[in-house]
């Protein structure tokens, strides 16, 4: 079980890492997109320190997924395309990731 929520978590936060990063490569260097890839980057470190037994991982993938939630909500409002079965299915996998840490 610790194994299928490090993929599903370090799967979570490479996609939003290189949809930050797109972003910003795009010219669009706004400060979602900074958060996002923070919150990304905590997330995977979560992944990793659960894999290495490391028991901050709940805290980092706490962290982790609200950055990431926070900055796709922030970047949706902003471009005016605020798409919220997006944002809901977002909030779900990340209440569900931070569950899983929470309980290994």
């Amino acid at each position: 079980m610790g194994t299928i929520l490090c993929i599903i978590s370090i799967l979570f936060g490479g996609f939003s890492l290189a949809a930050s990063v797109s972003q910003i490569k795009s010219g669009k260097k706004t400060t979602s997109a900074f958060i996002m890839i923070s919150g990304s980057l905590l997330l995977i470190a979560a992944a990793v320190c659960n894999m290495l037994g490391v028991r901050s991982d709940i805290i980092l993938a706490f962290l982790g997924c609200t950055a990431v939630c926070t900055a796709a909500i922030l970047n949706g409002i902003k471009s005016k395309q605020f798409h919220i079965l997006h944002h809901i299915i977002r909030i779900a996998l990340s209440v569900i990731l931070i569950i899983g840490f929470a309980f290994l």
